[in-house]
């Protein structure tokens, strides 16, 4: 975890300062990469040298002795390991193909690499310049020196592997013991959503990942007291600043562990606390600090361009409202009477407390519904609204038990922990409209709970039902290992049948033909300027891997015509004089009802010359 915060925000320092320079190449990435492990080696041997020794002395015997683990333990974690290393294979053998890469997690990433440069670019999608970029940053160093897209998925698998080792250290912080450890880390990989998401590029998992970390250092800083307090200050600051350079949500997972350390630090501390505050806060602040200056300069707001997500009214009854609207995205099943009997109570209960629950104000996009079919229990399912059923029974019984036996809530910090993990929940639930695919983003609630869910399940007085109840767990997660509704194992188009470029398509597999044309047709005119006019909905990943291997010239592509805020952009010296040969249209609702027949650009006329129903080639 130390390595993980340490490499964190060193490749977030290359990054940026390779940035800032336009320095974004193999050269440059892959040399300073090989300085800094030729530098890390020299400082190990000199510091390490008294250590190999030290280690020889000590009786293998006993360490054997303390780390021996019943059979059941053992097939527990036999478990873990086949689950983590299937969604391993999957994230290696199927390419990047989740709706937002497409739209902007890999696109922007493409951008980056042909710019040299993270900073901001004219495109008619402006969430590919805003959204925070950490996970993105792994992706492009991972895809600059592999030469492809390879390893991008691994970006999630790896914190999927991170936060099943920190949260049984979180459980062990708590007082679990080894088989609470382990019970911890076998809730945590079997979360469906987390399971589903852990094979693409998604950054749900990587923002749980470092709240983890954040989780993981405060309670050492309340348990250490002074000792190391200021090393725990660092890892902290860099937790929270990593957490929050990945995703905007990370603002609402941080934020009760920050208040319960600042509480633990004015009352140890007192006057000085505000020193270790300083260090979190100036840590936090500099990891983001150059994201957030590209998105005041374009956006006037370090935030970027506001996205109509928050509730627009507050009060009790709108956060009784949202936590139940958020938990049934979690308790839909198959059954078609056990879903509709619970959307009845839920609107029942609105009625209750007086909110409508569809209330635009406090809904985005679609009408409330529970969910049910394809998403849950034993069905395949995505990873943008699939639903934790059984984890959210758990929790609920969980927390039952904990109230009900004095001797569970006397255990160290576990009802601080507790009450932090759900305030994040609490927190979400009050500032974020209910929508369709919130589940996807409550992925690291889930994580943070599983330490809590590993000690109650330890203290039980039967331990064969906690073994039972996790047995059970891992069982039923196997549909969603291998029934990954893009990424199936087990499916007449399952990813060892199917072509990589097909794989791409998978979300909108009418497109590949499209694509494939219009590229071909790029081709055939040796076009290798590209103009992009998408709209605001651009599905345009796969045109960067079909155009760049086909085409001998060096492929420039650049949004043209943008009519948003990035539009100012089209001004600057590396954009301004880009002249395409051809430009690629999608067809929106509007355009397809009536087509046009030419594109202006820069006083240069271009002519519709290649022509499907979703997509349109003008060339100059």
């Amino acid at each position: 975890m130390l390595a993980s915060i340490y490499w964190g925000t060193l490749l977030t320092a290359i990054t940026e300062g390779l940035s800032f320079f336009s320095l974004i190449t193999f050269g440059w990435i892959l040399g300073t990469w090989v300085l800094i492990c030729i530098i890390l080696i020299v400082i190990y041997f000199r510091l390490n040298s008294q250590i190999i020794p030290t280690l020889k002395q000590n009786n293998y015997s006993q360490i054997k002795k303390d780390f021996q683990i019943k059979s059941s333990v053992n097939l527990l974690l036999c478990g873990v390991g086949f689950v983590v290393a299937t969604v391993g294979l999957i994230a290696i053998i199927a390419p990047p193909n989740n709706w937002d890469s497409m739209d902007y997690h890999m696109s922007r990433v493409a951008y980056w690499i042909q710019n040299h440069t993270v900073a901001h670019y004219p495109t008619s999608y402006t969430p590919q310049l805003y959204q925070n970029p950490w996970s993105e940053f792994v992706i492009l160093h991972f895809q600059i020196l592999s030469g492809g897209d390879h390893f991008a998925n691994l970006v999630q698998w790896f914190s999927m592997i991170g936060c099943i080792l920190g949260v049984s250290l979180i459980a062990k912080q708590l007082g679990a013991n080894l088989r609470g450890q382990v019970l911890s880390a076998v809730v945590t990989a079997t979360i469906p959503m987390g399971i589903l998401q852990a094979s693409s590029t998604q950054n749900d998992y990587v923002v749980a990942f470092w709240v983890v970390c954040l989780a993981y250092y405060l309670l050492s800083t309340i348990q250490g007291g002074n000792s190391n307090i200021w090393m725990n200050s660092f890892n902290i600051g860099s937790s929270t600043g990593l957490a929050i350079l990945s995703k905007g949500t990370a603002y609402f997972y941080v934020f009760p562990f920050l208040i319960w350390l600042a509480l633990y630090q004015i009352k140890r501390l007192r006057w000085q606390a505000w020193k270790p505050a300083l260090i979190v806060g100036s840590i936090s602040l500099l990891l983001n600090i150059s994201h957030y200056l590209r998105n005041y300069n374009l956006f006037a707001s370090p935030l970027g361009e506001p996205g109509g997500y928050r509730n627009e009214i507050l009060g009790v009854n709108i956060l009784i409202s949202n936590i139940l609207r958020n938990i049934a995205l979690h308790i839909g099943t198959p059954i078609g009477l056990w879903n509709g009997i619970a959307n009845r109570l839920i609107q029942i209960t609105h009625i209750f407390i007086g909110v409508d629950v569809n209330d635009p104000r406090i809904t985005f996009s679609k009408t409330f519904f529970v969910p049910g079919g394809w998403s849950t229990i034993g069905i395949t399912g995505n990873e943008n609204s699939a639903g934790n059923f059984l984890h959210i029974a758990l929790i609920t019984i969980c927390i039952i038990i904990f109230l009900t036996r004095k001797d569970i809530r006397k255990g160290s910090y576990i009802f601080g922990y507790l009450i932090a993990s759900v305030s994040t929940f609490i927190l979400f639930c009050y500032l974020v409209k209910w929508q369709a695919w919130n589940s996807r983003l409550h992925l690291p609630f889930f994580v943070l709970i599983s330490p809590f869910l590993g000690v109650v399940l330890s203290k039980l007085k039967k331990k064969k039902i906690a073994i039972i109840i996790v047995a059970f767990m891992l069982i039923s997660s196997l549909p969603w290992v291998f029934f990954n509704k893009y990424r199936p194992m087990i499916d007449s188009k399952n990813i060892f049948q199917t072509g990589r470029i097909e794989q791409y398509f998978s979300n909108r597999p009418f497109l590949k033909g499209t694509y494939t044309g219009a590229v071909e047709f790029l081709n055939y005119q040796k076009c290798s300027n590209i103009g992009l006019s998408m709209g605001n909905d651009p599905w345009e990943y796969p045109l960067w891997v079909l155009l760049k291997p086909n085409n001998q010239k060096v492929v420039k592509i650049q949004h043209i015509n943008v009519t948003n805020i990035s539009a100012s952009l089209e001004k600057k010296d590396s954009y301004k004089n880009f002249e395409p040969c051809g430009i690629i249209s999608m067809e929106t609702k509007k355009s397809k009802q009536k087509k046009s027949i030419e594109i202006n650009l820069k006083g240069k006329t271009y002519v519709r010359s290649w022509d499907s129903p979703e997509l349109g080639v003008f060339i100059k």
